[in-house]
């Protein structure tokens, strides 16, 4: 996932308001305190997985509405692989997000198609 401005700022605020340091929040999240502060620095461009499935749940609140929050703006929150799904298709140049997003709506058709035969 990718590691945006958002984010960073939300680990800082989140910190600052319900921790005593970095050390305490990364063993609240068991994520290694360096880590924690490499994406603080932005020393990393990118989140893993695992991570941020731990940091997530601590950071959300101080996350804004808009893009980078998972839609949350909308009152839906997305799940990580979800957000990399995002990260991932918004790299792709136009054309391909066009086929791909087709490809997906005739796939999840035929996946409703199979689960309720009688609709």
């Amino acid at each position: 996932m990718k590691l945006t401005d958002e984010i960073v700022k939300a680990l800082h605020v989140c910190i600052e308001d319900g921790y005593e340091s970095v050390s305490d929040f990364a063993r609240n999240a068991n994520v290694s305190a360096n880590t924690i502060s490499k994406y603080m620095r932005k020393e990393s461009s990118t989140i893993q997985k695992d991570t941020w499935n731990k940091i997530y749940p601590l950071i959300k609140g101080h996350l804004h509405t808009g893009k980078g929050s998972g839609g949350a703006k909308h009152g839906l929150e997305l799940n990580a692989d979800q957000k990399i799904l995002l990260d991932a298709f918004n790299e792709l140049p136009p054309d391909v997000q066009n086929q791909k997003l087709l490809e997906i709506v005739e796939l999840a058709k035929k996946h409703l198609r199979q689960k309720n035969p009688m609709e």
